[in-house]
């Protein structure tokens, strides 16, 4: 059993959730506070990797799914890749 899924079933999913909330916040606010030169690049840094290791447990709880999610991932990146296409013509 790998870590993430271990922190699933110590916790559960909705307490799960309720974290990535919680990360995405904080990495929201380290965000503002970076652009207002208040607050550092390792300080940015950490709270992504919060929210990383959260997006991990997601996807752990939907590793069933995975196809989807990676069906998704990839619908998404050909958008980013046609948004980049029209900003360098």
């Amino acid at each position: 059993m790998n870590i993430y899924e271990r922190a699933l079933r110590v916790w559960g999913i909705n307490a799960q959730l309720g974290m990535v909330i919680e990360e995405c916040a904080e990495l929201i606010k380290v965000i503002n506070k970076h652009w207002r030169g208040k607050a550092t690049k390792e300080e940015l840094i950490e709270e992504c990797v919060d929210v990383d290791l959260m997006i991990a447990q997601m996807k752990e709880y939907f590793k069933d799914d995975i196809n989807t999610w990676d069906k998704i991932k990839m619908q998404k990146i050909e958008h980013l890749e046609e948004l980049l296409c029209l900003n360098h013509q």
